[in-house]
């Protein structure tokens, strides 16, 4: 039915159009803490004791230590004022005086946005899955933009954390409801096609936020978490014009919603009724409508087997499954948002260092495009982590090593080229987890393994602390990690050329069966 219709038609255009402005969205609220959270340099100018007319006062900054001139004792003590460059209110850091023994604190919103998003992820995926893609959407992207606006008017460090926990939960409304609608809505020989578009349409949403942050690098932060919040906007355009599921409708008989849907993309991609429905007689071109066809000779595009969330991880082969997904998003999560999130992983300069990272990602579409339907998705992330985790070692180790311009500009080199292995295995894992779980619990193993992912990210923004403390710990654990998961993916089944799996069954067949490759390339 779906190849019926076509393919590139006006009509999936237009859906694909409206869930890149999901991007938009996704990317504007998950990596604005990135600008908004930014360092401060910081001087202490007061101190805890009253410094006399008799004593020199030495500032640091955290401490002070106060030294009496007749005595020539010194007392130190802690700091309770300070002045900050660049101007005050260009961070939440300086803002709220998030330095020194309160730099938890600075921490704290981006780690609880990362909690709620693994909650919205293991909510959205069971609700979205039972009751539909579209409502959740809607909802999680009015919610979204909601607190989004809330949060640049923050009183506040406690109401700031407390409303970046909401909107984590309802951003992750968005990630899962859309992920499965970008798949959802093309044939099995166009979902590489499609992959290739929403990796391609992230990193245009990734340069949109640094070429918006840099603009704004002169204004307060509640001044760019306005702007970056009204992003959300595009939610208007998605109540009016966003269709829900037909993979989901029909899977779930809703035949009436599905053929109205068929009936509306039929005409947007000008092609006859009948003959993406051959039941159904084309609309007349009087009235337009269509007599009411028998539902019961619908096609149906998906066979539905129950399941429920047990059985993710009820049977030895699923478990097994989804304890590899688990680890390998949590890793590939740490170690993604850990680079964006310690300023100075590629180089030196702050905007410099995003745009680094946020260039690293344009690579990944068409190497994954070009490598994975050649060699098969599993050897894919072999290949990918074992390039990110053996360039982020070298890297780590060149910065600790080997002082000097050139060392410098090599350790950047690599830890450019580990990113871009990092962002292509990271990325594609949207695709290649919902193709390891049948139809009816696929959300649930995309939210299941975006959950651990979820506790990667919670982790990172700690890392920062890390490097300070022991400089080389993080690009060892991030290269470590990355080469265990190389290990590990190899256990996976193979999707390549594989239909969508319907049952358990299906996915335990595939090493017994040839793919469906053909004069197309598979997909």
């Amino acid at each position: 039915m779906l190849e019926r219709l076509g393919t590139f038609g006006r009509y999936q255009i237009t859906q694909v159009a409206l869930l890149f402005c999901g991007n938009l969205t996704i990317a504007f609220h998950v990596l604005n803490f990135v600008f908004i959270a930014q360092e401060a340099k910081h001087q202490c100018t007061s101190t805890e004791l009253v410094e006399s007319s008799d004593s020199d006062v030495v500032y640091g900054q955290c401490h002070g230590n106060i030294v009496n001139v007749s005595t020539n004792a010194t007392t130190t003590t802690q700091c309770v004022a300070w002045k900050y460059e660049p101007d005050r209110l260009r961070s939440i850091v300086s803002e709220w005086d998030l330095v020194c023994d309160n730099v938890p604190f600075s921490r704290l919103p981006q780690t609880m946005f990362i909690v709620g998003q693994g909650i919205g992820a293991l909510v959205f995926s069971i609700l979205s899955d039972k009751f539909g893609r579209r409502p959740f959407l809607l909802l999680s992207h009015s919610v979204t933009a909601g607190v989004g606006v809330a949060l640049a008017f923050s009183p506040n460090i406690q109401a700031f954390t407390s409303m970046k926990l909401i909107n984590g939960v309802f951003q992750q409304g968005i990630v899962v409801t859309s992920c499965t609608m970008w798949l959802e809505l093309f044939p099995r020989r166009r979902r590489m096609d499609i992959v290739f578009i929403q990796s391609i349409s992230w990193c245009a949403c990734l340069l949109m936020l640094t070429l918006v942050a840099y603009i704004l690098r002169y204004n307060t932060w509640r001044t760019l978490q306005l702007v970056l919040s009204s992003a959300s906007i595009v939610v208007v355009l998605q109540i009016i014009f966003q269709d829900e599921s037909l993979r989901w409708l029909i899977a779930n008989k809703k035949d009436d919603k599905a053929i109205q849907i068929l009936y509306k993309a039929s005409r947007f991609n000008c092609v006859d009724v009948s003959n993406v429905i051959p039941q159904v007689t084309a609309f007349t071109e009087t009235t337009g409508d269509a007599p009411k066809p028998d539902t019961n000779k619908i096609p149906t595009v998906i066979h539905v087997s129950r399941y429920t969330v047990l059985d993710a991880v009820k049977s030895m082969f699923m478990l097994k499954i989804s304890i590899i997904v688990w680890l390998s998003w949590l890793v590939d999560s740490l170690t993604y948002f850990s680079l964006y999130l310690t300023s100075s992983s590629l180089a030196d300069d702050f905007y410099l260092n995003f745009l680094l990272n946020s260039v690293a990602e344009v690579p990944t579409a068409p190497l994954y495009w070009l490598i994975s339907k050649r060699l098969g998705r599993r050897k894919f992330f072999m290949i990918f982590h074992i390039v990110s985790g053996v360039c982020l070692l070298l890297a780590t180790a060149l910065k600790l090593l080997a002082v000097g311009v050139a060392a410098s500009s090599g350790a950047t080199a690599l830890a450019f080229v580990g990113k871009i292995g990092n962002a292509a295995c990271f990325a594609s894992m949207f695709t290649y987890v919902p193709e390891l779980y049948p139809t009816n619990i696929r959300t649930v193993g995309l939210g299941g393994g975006s959950t651990a992912a979820r506790i990667g990210a919670a982790i990172s923004p700690f890392t920062s602390l890390l490097a300070s403390a022991i400089s080389w710990l993080p690009g060892t654990i991030f290269g470590v990690g990355c080469l265990i998961i190389a290990g590990l993916v190899m256990m996976l089944p193979e999707s390549q050329g594989r239909e969508l799996p319907e049952t358990v069954e299906d996915i335990q067949s595939w090493p017994k069966k040839p793919n469906t490759c053909t004069s197309m390339p598979a997909t």
